[in-house]
């Protein structure tokens, strides 16, 4: 049987159920029709140009992004505004949009559970559980097996999340054995992480004077960036979409939006570098000669 949207979505809040989701938050449906027949899923953690373009081109009919299409009210489908043409982009090509986001940031075996499963984290329980399931909620704290340094800790996230370079404050080889994170914007929940016995908190996004008051106190953090942290839940997504595609018979194929990447990225100023280094040669000869 061909699955609707619908059916696909109730795959999704089965195992994060919107009631985790926060007030503030818009997961669901973003635009489409949720009756629509659907044999092709692209997965992705921002709705953007790109990701409409590459579901054109592989022909799906339904994609599921983290973050949410439409955060705010629209007021009017302006396209010259970047959020509107997305939303006319998706309707015209008939690609029904989803947003699966703070519920499954909550979620048992949501993002912050995968994260600390890479980790090797155990006694795992949420740093803020939610109001209406206690093993669910923001964030994770739990233990390593033994003490290992921040500086392990930095090494092993940099290749666990495929990138160069993590920010963190305190002394590298500080020892650390309880780690609180928050995949995503996690900034301001660094004192409930000091609260639960944590030796250190990942997570991304985090303000200058957090992390001058944590350097200050001697709590260790680690910024992984937001999009590094949270990218690592669309592999479980694709997993739980293909294992119910087999138990229902649906015959879906599932993919990842492959050229998606973080919209910040470090800027190494290797032209400037090359540029001084030829003008200090350029003198030298004219020295010489």
């Amino acid at each position: 049987m061909t699955p609707t949207a619908s059916d696909i979505w109730n795959t999704i809040i089965e195992w994060a159920p919107l009631e985790l989701a926060e007030k503030w938050d818009n997961c669901g449906l973003q635009s489409g029709h949720p009756l629509s027949p659907v044999q092709k899923v692209l997965l992705a953690l921002d709705p953007s140009e790109a990701l409409l373009h590459e579901a054109i081109r592989q022909k799906a009919q339904m994609v599921i992004t983290h973050h949410p299409l439409i955060f705010q009210p629209l007021k009017s489908l302006d396209l010259s505004k970047y959020i509107s043409r997305l939303v006319a982009g998706f309707l015209r090509f008939d690609i029904t949009c989803y947003s699966a986001h703070t519920n499954l940031d909550s979620a048992q075996g949501g993002v912050a559970d995968v994260l600390a499963a890479h980790l090797g984290l155990f006694n795992l329980k949420p740093l803020i559980p939610s109001a209406t399931n206690k093993d669910a909620g923001l964030g994770r704290v739990g233990e390593l097996t033994v003490s290992v340094s921040m500086d392990d800790i930095a090494d092993k996230l940099a290749r666990i999340l495929n990138t160069k370079t993590v920010m963190i404050t305190g002394a590298p080889e500080t020892l650390v054995k309880t780690i609180a994170l928050c995949p995503g914007s996690g900034s301001d929940l660094w004192e409930m992480a000091k609260k639960n016995g944590a030796d250190l908190y990942i997570t991304a996004e985090i303000k200058h004077h957090i992390a001058r008051e944590a350097l200050e106190t001697g709590f260790l953090l680690i910024d992984a960036g937001h999009f590094k942290t949270e990218a690592v839940i669309l592999p479980k997504i694709k997993d739980i979409l293909l294992t119910a595609s087999r138990a229902r018979n649906w015959g879906i194929d599932v993919d990842i939006f492959q050229l998606e990447n973080q919209p910040l990225s470090l800027f190494e100023d290797c032209k400037g570098v090359k540029s001084l280094k030829g003008v200090e040669i350029e003198r030298r000869t004219q020295t010489t000669a």
